[in-house]
């Protein structure tokens, strides 16, 4: 087995489904501008969906966008957890739901994006902001005790 054959083994099934599309889209003439924003729209489906985590969309559009240097997808992902705690907070506010500097403090900081997007499913429905946090796991020390 060669080590291009080894390394498919690592990419989801879902990725080299939503490849073959592109490719195929591309192929019939489809503009590239919409078949972009069609892949643009399959990655961010498989984030959510917890198929891809948030740092190898980071990387996969900073190498579809040209933008393969130091430092950009690294940017792009922090940008991306921003605006989804942001998203977090502006529903609680538009909700009438109190929230402390903690809360914000917290999502803003937050390094899980899969945890980001748990928290604004919660938030559409959560009375008090400590509804967001239901169900999820305690922080466990560096040292894992």
């Amino acid at each position: 087995m060669t080590d291009r054959q080894d390394n498919r083994q690592d990419v989801p099934s879902e990725l080299f489904d939503l490849y073959r599309f592109t490719t195929t889209c591309l192929a019939l003439g489809i503009p590239v501008p919409k078949v972009a924003g069609d892949f643009r729209f399959g990655l961010e489906g498989l984030r959510q969906r917890g198929v891809l985590p948030l740092e190898d969309v980071a990387r996969i559009r900073a190498v579809t966008e040209g933008e393969d240097h130091p430092g950009w997808a690294a940017g792009f992902a922090a940008g991306y957890r921003s605006a989804w705690a942001a998203a977090i907070l502006r529903v609680l506010d538009r909700r009438g739901v109190a929230f402390s500097k903690h809360l914000h403090r917290g999502l803003n900081l937050c390094p899980d994006a899969d945890a980001l997007t748990r928290f604004l499913d919660r938030a559409v429905t959560a009375a008090h902001e400590a509804d967001l946090v239901v169900e999820e796991p305690s922080p466990r020390p560096p040292d894992g005790s």
